[in-house]
């Protein structure tokens, strides 16, 4: 697999020292309970192994709170760095009933000490299998999003409306985002002129009003959007939204609208 490249001169890369071996503890989480963890000090970066597993922490300002919510699923695992350098490091399980949905940290759960690599120095790692987060970084999002249109396509969910076909030909949990890659065809005779495509996650019937919500996921980078998809034509496009877990009654929504008209389609999935 192609190698991308990253200059770690942002201090995005931090190599653990340990100071000891300790077993890692568990820490339960469902849909329908927030896990409430409180770290002894403010949260600088949180990383989970699965999408099954969605942990959140304010990235605008620091805070020693973090949110864990999860849908069944394997095992995982969570990593978090406070801003003293300290690394936790637990064992993810998915639980129907939570005893207690909040956790007090103490600073002897760390497992080590995260050090700073020197400025300048370069990490090589595979396409797409960065465990970092690069929300703040368009570079890097170019380059993720680039290197994803070049991996084998693992999905092909499609929906045909109006001659306008719109599909989704892979999703990619990366870090603290999910990348959505999505192919629009015109099969139609008739110019389409792109003017948004939409993602929301949907809870509920939409035939009984009462039930039903979409919550936005808004993207924090759109990759190749184009303005026009001319007849017998094919655009291929990336979202990057922040990561996400889908419960039970939940699935995903993309809507597509064609500018000045009411040509749209929606296509969705689980």
């Amino acid at each position: 697999m192609k190698k991308l490249i990253i200059l770690l001169s942002l201090g995005l890369f931090y190599p653990v020292h340990a100071t000891n071996t300790k077993t890692l503890d568990t820490i339960y989480a469902n849909s329908t309970m927030t896990m409430a963890l409180f770290f002894p000090s403010d949260i600088k970066q949180g990383i989970t192994g699965s999408e099954h597993f969605v942990f959140t922490y304010n990235r605008e300002k620091e805070q020693n709170l973090g949110l864990l919510k999860a849908v069944k699923g394997e095992p995982s695992n969570l990593l978090v760095i406070t801003t003293d350098g300290k690394v936790y490091s637990y064992i993810l399980k998915y639980a129907e009933h939570l005893e207690n949905p909040n956790r007090f940290i103490s600073v002897q759960e760390s497992i080590g000490d995260a050090k700073r690599e020197a400025r300048g120095d370069i990490l090589e790692v595979d396409d797409m299998d960065v465990n970092i987060s690069v929300n703040a970084n368009p570079e890097l999002l170019h380059r993720s999003c680039e290197s994803l249109l070049k991996l084998p396509e693992e999905k092909h969910i499609r929906k045909k409306e109006a001659g306008i076909v719109l599909s989704l030909k892979n999703l990619k949990y990366h870090g603290d985002n999910v990348f959505l890659q999505f192919e629009i065809e015109n099969k139609s005779g008739v110019r389409f002129d792109f003017d948004y495509l939409k993602i929301f996650k949907v809870n509920g019937n939409q035939k009984r009003n009462a039930s039903y919500q979409e919550l936005p996921l808004e993207p924090v980078y759109v990759h190749n959007k184009p303005s026009q998809i001319l007849p017998n034509t094919k655009a291929k496009m990336v979202y990057v939204v922040p990561k996400f877990a889908i419960a039970k009654n939940e699935k995903i929504a993309a809507q597509l609208q064609e500018l000045g008209t009411t040509r749209k389609v929606v296509l969705s999935w689980r």
